[in-house]
């Protein structure tokens, strides 16, 4: 493929997952649920035929659709060398954030660390991205003004949410209603950070009520820890049973969920369906904090039951959550490098293929965000490897990753690898 690549063009017996496509028919997929199409992309960048391959057609090229990021905090990002998490868990992270926020966040650093991490999250290919937003009485600026900034500039671009987040507890009294009316004119949702204590119930209550007041979706931090079993999870349950909730309701985290006993996690899978109720799992995070009280190697993975909550039929999507900063130090806001880490993690059942779905369409589901599929009459936005294989390239091994927005190259990575001397 040229390095001038730019519509129109045609890409023949290119490698499609089975989750992009809108309509598979005809298509034949292997063991990775992929299979080849030939592609062309008209004038306008727009995929104007998409259709499968001849038998013997071959290509050393594999496609992946538009990337959706469902979770993740850009106003911490990139935090970790300055603030640097001493004891690595998750009191360290908020100690960490505590000092640093104790200098004073400026306008300017915050809109320089949210700018880089959405332009790092569009050179990967992403489309949506929803991400929280520290909200806290002392907190509120310049965080939410440089947001209005960034959703202005980027429109068009991506696709952007935005989530006050803050503890379930300070919800209430005047703070609540500031955050309500906030929320409200931004478009937000009503992020609530669950906390397993005396108040649980109360707080679970107060937030749904103020979030029907203001005509809010929620979006919870909720059983991020390692000694419960989903405490938070059957109290959002109980509060869904006495007064169904108009809005839409999305559990990130939910990892205590995975150390109650299978017929349990079933049941409760069964009543969040019924729900509506969307999953975000967020592997990598989990991985890093989980479990890290034994002050050794850690005896369980952290991540929430998804092979359970998609037996039941409920939306899960993977997201990245912090990135490089002092609550996860990884990270580049790139959805295919947390779909590999979390198929390995919470060892997926699916084939790669099918897998993509939790980082784009249903990872669109979940958020509430318009389609994400392949199909003819659809923007090429697209992300291409040179490659002989999928989980390979998911591994690193690719010649060219190239990023495209209506058919055109917007970001390019390459592995140059010296021949060896015979």
């Amino acid at each position: 493929m040229s390095d001038a690549l730019a519509p129109p063009f045609r890409l023949v017996a290119v490698r499609l997952p089975r989750a992009a496509l809108r309509d598979a028919s005809g298509f034949r997929f292997d063991a990775d649920a992929f299979a080849p199409a030939d592609i062309t992309i008209d004038e306008n960048g727009i995929l104007s035929q998409l259709v499968p391959s001849a038998p013997d057609a071959g290509s050393e090229w594999i496609a992946f659709p538009p990337l959706v990021e469902p979770h993740t905090h850009i106003d911490k990002a990139f935090l970790r060398a300055r603030a640097p998490n001493l004891t690595h868990d998750f009191q360290g992270a908020r100690a960490a954030i505590e000092r640093d926020r104790a200098g004073g966040w400026t306008h300017g650093d915050a809109q320089t660390r949210m700018h880089r991490a959405l332009e790092l999250a569009h050179s990967h290919g992403v489309v949506a991205l929803r991400t929280h937003i520290d909200s806290q009485p002392d907190r509120l600026e310049p965080c939410w003004a440089v947001w209005r900034e960034l959703r202005a500039r980027w429109e068009g671009r991506m696709q952007l949410q935005a989530v006050v987040s803050l503890g379930s507890g300070k919800l209430q009294g005047a703070h609540g209603e500031v955050l309500g009316r906030l929320a409200a004119d931004h478009g937000a949702l009503l992020g609530p950070v669950f906390y397993v204590d005396a108040d649980l119930a109360a707080n679970v209550a107060r937030t749904f009520r103020l979030a029907e007041r203001f005509g809010l979706d929620v979006d919870a931090h909720i059983d991020e820890n390692s000694h419960g079993h989903a405490e938070g999870l059957r109290a959002v349950l109980d509060e869904l049973d006495r007064r169904p909730f108009r809005g839409r309701v999305t559990l990130s985290h939910l990892c205590s969920l995975a150390r109650c006993e299978p017929g349990e996690i079933a049941a409760l899978a069964r009543r969040m369906a019924a729900h509506g109720i969307g999953v975000i799992a967020l592997p990598v995070a989990n991985l890093h904090l989980q479990d890290r009280d034994r002050g050794g190697t850690p005896y369980w993975r952290g991540v929430t039951a998804i092979n359970a909550l998609a037996r039941a039929d409920v939306d899960v999507a993977i997201g990245g959550d912090n990135s490089q900063d002092m609550f996860v130090p990884w990270g580049a806001l790139d959805p295919l490098a947390v779909l590999r880490d979390g198929m390995l993690a919470a060892q997926l059942d699916e084939p790669l293929g099918d897998a993509v779905a939790r980082i784009s369409s249903q990872a669109a589901c979940v958020i509430g965000v318009g389609g994400r599929l392949l199909q003819t009459g659809a923007p090429a936005d697209l992300t291409l490897f040179h490659a002989d294989d999928p989980v390979g390239a998911l591994s690193g091994d690719f010649v060219q990753r190239l990023t495209l927005r209506r058919g055109r190259v917007v970001a390019r990575r390459r592995t140059e690898v010296p021949e060896s001397p015979p």
